[in-house]
């Protein structure tokens, strides 16, 4: 079964935070390359939730849009937009 990022119910919100299958079902990809590219630092840094690593849907929309940079580029641009 494919997971989704919309919600079961329709009244329910949108998930703010997203694990590794929910960004593999987003950016097309798979979960194997995207630890790859998480242990590479290509992608934006997850937040830690308890014992997981949960990514923030907008920040990875706005990274998409950014044109994908590396972790140390992301962070220089977010930082600049602070």
């Amino acid at each position: 079964m494919t997971p989704t990022l919309e919600p079961h119910d329709p009244a329910a919100p949108p998930a703010l935070l997203i694990d590794i299958k929910a960004l593999a079902v987003v950016l097309d990809r798979s979960v194997s390359s995207l630890e790859r590219d998480q242990a590479a630092g290509r992608l934006p840094a997850p937040v830690r939730v308890g014992g997981s690593k949960r990514w923030r849907l907008a920040e990875v929309r706005d990274w998409v849009a950014a044109g994908c940079p590396d972790r140390r580029t992301w962070d220089a641009v977010r930082a600049a937009r602070r």
